[in-house]
């Protein structure tokens, strides 16, 4: 039979230790062992390995890895917030996966949250990112001294050695080891295509730094393989970490979705949200979307922007070029209206398979509504046509982002989409100073080893539609 009790803060158990005296356990034997009852704040700096979640090179396969040169964390539990600052290299030799491989330069990320607001650091104004505030407090609460002051705050229930405990909406579990640190701390997450999943973040190698206990090594998990692995250089306790909220993070008004319209070519339009694109094409009787990008929200707008565009037509197809989440995280959307997925056969699978699976923290239209996933697969080459417009998708065979990716091409107006690999930069300079030309190649490898004569490039990303010859100039073959 299982024992629980209720703790508050700054209560201690008492319970018997076989062959000892009776010893504080428990969360507040914990706070005292770690020094967290006198923590308000901290910095931590480390270095190591960082691994990009959803960007996996198979289907279901490990995330592709990346240098991660700075990982630095200053933190306020009182107020509560938190400064990340982050920098990466290329990790991958040769790049195996996506996570915008393969990277040409030290990338800097500075991610902020307090309170109720979260923000970007980049430049010379702060970007509000709102839809992020719920994961970056998640992060705060989950570090060692975070989970301890959450546990003690919120009635966490203990059951031998593992503290469960409810924080801003999630379910915690903070697991001690036999010198009452932390060791572990779990909590689901959740991700537009594969539904609920866990995130795990192992602590080791305790030392002590100005009294306070904090481990030396950080390893993540997310859906059961790594995102973090850090070795921790240096731990500052309670030191000053201020963080103002800039006034136009605090005075943004919420933005609906707005989704931008432009015509390709008779019949072919492409939707736009920042970064992010996709094609709309009539056929004679019915509408094909090329890639279910972004959210069901994105595909939402989406979709309303078609039905002004194409009234009285069905969407009959989406096209999904590879499984990268930020690629295939409309798909759902567009299957609980009735429309069929064509993809490569290496993805049909593991759709099958993370389709299934419980979403209880973000329940969406197809998990209200269950219905059947219909797909058409491609191995090498498909073609969609009516007789009038005529889709071609080609198996990007080869290539280092994604091993199932497809290259869509309309050949009457000469019209090529990708999934990811060559970025169109804004402005007449062809080049994408962020990423060496590794990828670029492979997509011009496939397109000139099918014989495709492409005039217009309008990719998922980027500043598109460009012309064709801008990738080429990205990779030296013609001159600037």
């Amino acid at each position: 039979m299982r024992i629980y009790w209720t703790l508050v803060a700054g209560l201690a158990l008492v319970l018997p230790a076989p062959g000892h005296a009776q010893q504080r356990t428990g969360i507040a034997a914990a706070a005292e062992a770690m020094g967290a009852a006198s923590l308000n704040s901290i910095e931590f700096t480390g270095s190591g390995y960082v691994f990009s979640f959803g960007q996996a090179y198979e289907p279901g396969e490990r995330w592709p890895r990346f240098i991660q040169r700075t990982y630095s964390a200053a933190i306020n539990y009182q107020t509560p917030a938190m400064r990340l600052i982050q920098v990466r290299s290329q990790g991958e030799h040769p790049p195996r996966g996506g996570g915008a491989q393969a990277v040409g330069a030290d990338q800097r990320t500075v991610s902020v949250v307090s309170g109720k607001f979260a923000w970007k650091e980049a430049g010379a104004q702060a970007t509000p990112n709102p839809a992020a505030v719920g994961d970056r407090l998640h992060q705060l609460w989950a570090t060692p001294h975070g989970v301890i002051k959450a546990a003690m705050a919120n009635a966490a229930r203990l059951d031998g050695n593992t503290a469960t405990f409810a924080i801003e909406g999630r379910e915690f579990k903070a697991t001690l080891n036999a010198q009452n640190l932390v060791e572990k701390v779990t909590y689901l997450s959740t991700n537009e295509v594969v539904g609920d999943y866990p995130i795990e973040i192992a602590y080791s190698d305790y030392a002590d730094f100005g009294g306070v206990k904090f481990p030396r090594h950080i390893v993540q998990t997310e859906d059961g393989f790594p995102t973090l692995d850090i070795t921790v250089s240096e731990v500052k306790p309670n030191a000053p970490v201020s963080i103002d909220v800039p006034a136009n993070v605090r005075e943004a008004a919420p933005q609906p979705l707005r989704v931008a319209v432009e015509k390709l070519a008779d019949g072919v339009w492409y939707l736009s949200t920042p970064n992010a694109r996709n094609w709309a094409v009539e056929f004679n009787d019915y509408v094909v979307v090329v890639e279910g990008i972004g959210s069901e929200a994105r595909s939402l707008a989406a979709i309303e922007e078609i039905k002004k565009l194409v009234p009285n037509k069905p969407i009959r197809y989406v096209i999904n070029t590879h499984a990268h989440y930020d690629h295939a995280g409309g798909l759902r959307t567009y299957v609980a209206q009735g429309a069929t997925v064509i993809t490569h056969e290496l993805n049909k699978p593991f759709f099958e398979r993370v389709w299934a699976r419980p979403r209880t923290i973000a329940p969406d239209l197809l998990s209200k509504s269950p219905r059947p996933a219909t797909f058409e697969t491609v191995s090498d080459k498909k073609v969609l046509t009516d007789g009038r417009r005529t889709i071609e998708l080609y198996h990007m065979k080869g290539t280092s982002h994604n091993v199932a990716n497809l290259l869509v091409y309309m050949p009457a107006e000469k019209l090529l989409f990708w999934g990811d690999g060559y970025n169109p930069p804004a402005g007449d300079d062809p080049r994408d100073p962020a990423r060496t030309p590794e990828q670029m190649i492979d997509l011009y490898r496939v397109i000139t080893m099918n014989n495709l004569d492409v005039k217009t490039v309008a990719p998922a990303h980027g500043f598109g539609p460009k012309p064709y010859d801008n990738l080429r100039k990205a990779i030296g073959l013609i001159p600037l």
